[in-house]
């Protein structure tokens, strides 16, 4: 299965550095992120994409209708792809991103009612294990930045600090093939 991967676009929050991992808090794409968008649906245009997976936050679900507008295809939801629940729901990234390398081990660290970036990371594997035996030939993901690093993380055999050190602007574009003999 070849899997296209697309961070979502700029959003209102990624402006104000503020926290988002609740689909019940409706934060959009920007007038730029929209643009990002429209710019990743022109060049995946040609893409044979036949299934659409995208997190339960808002501004996946607008990047990935942008996107998918000229594919037309099936669209899954699937609450593993969902950003990060840091714990810091509304509040600046920069205070989440302090507290977790002051951490002893940043990557188990997490704040109360949130999620650990290995829980993370291990949930998206989870989702990876389970599409392989999906039927489609093309897959197109849309998620975050974390979400993706997780991603990139498991094609590459990443460790968490690894993965943490890998970048995915709004609406790049990744590309894996996954086969089943490589979820064995």
């Amino acid at each position: 299965m070849r899997m296209l991967l697309l961070r979502h676009g700029e959003s209102e929050y990624n402006l104000s550095g503020l926290c988002n991992a609740d689909p019940a808090v409706p934060v959009s794409l920007t007038s730029k992120g929209r643009l990002q968008a429209a710019a990743a649906a022109q060049r995946l245009r040609n893409a044979p994409i036949r299934r659409v997976y995208v997190s339960r936050l808002k501004r996946a679900h607008e990047t990935a209708a942008i996107v998918n507008a000229s594919h037309c295809a099936d669209i899954y939801v699937d609450g593993r792809l969902d950003d990060r629940n840091t714990g810091y729901e509304g509040k600046p990234v920069a205070d989440y991103l302090s507290a977790m390398q002051r951490a002893a081990d940043p990557f188990s660290w997490k704040a109360p009612a949130g999620e650990s970036y290995a829980e993370m990371v291990g949930r998206v594997h989870d989702f990876l294990e389970e599409i392989v035996h999906d039927d489609a030939s093309t897959v197109l993901i849309v998620a975050h930045h974390e979400v993706l690093q997780a991603v990139t993380g498991y094609f590459r055999k990443l460790s968490l600090s690894e993965m943490w050190a890998v970048w995915v602007g709004h609406c790049e574009t990744l590309e894996f093939e996954l086969r089943e003999s490589e979820s064995a």
